[in-house]
């Protein structure tokens, strides 16, 4: 049997991680990775009492914030580190629905990056006014500035296989923030890796509150920048060689 890893970053789920690890563990044969950053609500003392009850439940507790994309790094080292076949990541919100992990483990077996979309056909999402326009915008930015074929460039919820952790392992990575789904994707997309978009119902979280900072959609425009100027300076040197 394949060994697939779930990572999932915490902060402040104390309301949702009791539920989230009971849907996980509805699906056999995973193990669960939690990154928690301290969080002051008490959400690690809460899994720690869960590791009792599920086996293959792992905790790191890190000392402070430190960002989903710092999270999501210490994952995929963690991955390559215990020889997992495939590392899926998703939000502990519910956000994410634990009932669509099969489709990810199925289809990361014939490629080696499978990524979650809800604004493709089939996908879907629960938000509504100015989240869902500044989201939109966001991702229709990505496509446009960045030139990849996805419709969603700032989900968590994907599947990387050992090839395309070596990848972003191998990668210079800034960004701890939201900004680093746009990061990961960018250079696994710009390796030629095999990659597919698969559609994801989204729902907003109904407990706790969400984490993304104001300050993200600046840090976003800057990433998304950057990218955009590597994009050009990529293709110069295709086009030069």
């Amino acid at each position: 049997m394949k060994k697939i890893l779930i990572c999932t970053p915490t902060y402040n789920e104390s309301e949702n991680i009791k539920n989230f690890c009971k849907q996980i563990y509805k699906i056999k044969n995973i193990d669960l990775l939690v990154i928690d950053d301290n969080s002051p609500d008490g959400t690690s003392e809460i899994i720690m009492k869960l590791k009792k009850k599920y086996n293959r439940l792992f905790l790191l507790k890190r000392e402070k914030k430190m960002g989903i994309g710092s999270a999501i790094r210490a994952g995929m080292n963690y991955a390559i580190k215990n020889n997992y076949y495939a590392l899926i990541t998703m939000d502990a919100d519910l956000s994410h629905q634990p009932k669509e992990i099969p489709s990810f483990i199925k289809k990361i077996q014939n490629h080696d990056f499978v990524t979650g979309s809800r604004y493709m056909i089939g996908g879907k999402s629960n938000y509504k006014g100015y989240r869902d326009f500044i989201s939109r915008l966001a991702n229709k930015s990505c496509r446009i500035l960045l030139k990849m074929p996805f419709k969603e460039y700032t989900t968590s919820y994907r599947a990387y296989n050992k090839k395309s952790l070596k990848i972003l392992e191998n990668a210079v990575l800034w960004s701890d923030g939201y900004s680093s789904q746009i990061e990961f994707i960018f250079y696994i997309y710009q390796a030629k890796l095999k990659c597919l978009e698969i559609p994801i119902d989204f729902q907003d979280r109904t407990r706790g509150n969400s984490k993304i900072p104001r300050l993200q959609a600046f840090y976003g425009c800057c990433k998304l920048i950057e990218l955009f100027l590597k994009r050009i300076t990529f293709s110069k040197k295709k086009n030069y060689n």
